[in-house]
């Protein structure tokens, strides 16, 4: 997936909730069911990633963006962070 698409993926996400896990459903359905670029357990993976560091609860989009792209999609979810 190209990085500007995951970027305004992740972007919607944040911007449309309000903090924290609450972009969760509209990242698993963009991601998850519509494009099939990660899966379930990748994404629960990311959850539990970005938990168990310190820091803002939407921390878990770094990881998102790792499983989907590397280290270019990690870049790409900390700025739509």
């Amino acid at each position: 997936m190209n990085c500007v698409v995951l970027y305004l993926y992740l972007a919607k996400a944040t911007l449309t909730s309000f903090s924290g896990l609450t972009s969760l459903p509209v990242v698993r359905q963009d991601l998850v069911e519509t494009r099939h670029v990660l899966t379930d357990w990748q994404l629960n993976a990311a959850i539990a990633a970005g938990r168990t560091a310190p820091g803002p609860n939407g921390l878990y989009l770094v990881s998102v963006g790792y499983f989907v792209d590397g280290i270019p999609g990690a870049m790409a979810g900390y700025l739509a962070m």
